[in-house]
């Protein structure tokens, strides 16, 4: 038995030693970042184009959308007749 307590007492050191020795080394950028070269506005622009694309989508298979009125600055759920309901209304 003292020989595989030991035996794990050996690999837990040199797992401990590994962790210690990868703390230590300088941190690499985000590898999306660094190998996809696209910029944040250009990724902006592709989440809203594919959302509009959704919703097109939805709203041709009958479906409600969800949307955001920046006048009234609420959320709000429109249904295929047009109706819009507001979160704050419910």
């Amino acid at each position: 038995m003292s020989e595989k307590n030991e035996e794990k007492k050996n690999i837990l050191k040199g797992f401990h030693e590994a962790l210690a020795a990868q703390d230590s080394m300088p941190k690499k950028p985000n590898e999306l970042d660094s190998t996809c070269g696209v910029k944040d506005d250009d990724l902006v622009r592709r989440f809203e184009e594919a959302v509009r694309q959704a919703n097109e989508e939805s709203k041709a298979q009958g479906l409600p959308v969800t949307g955001y009125d920046r006048e009234r600055r609420a959320s709000y759920i429109e249904y295929p007749d047009g109706r819009r309901v507001y979160g704050d209304e419910t």
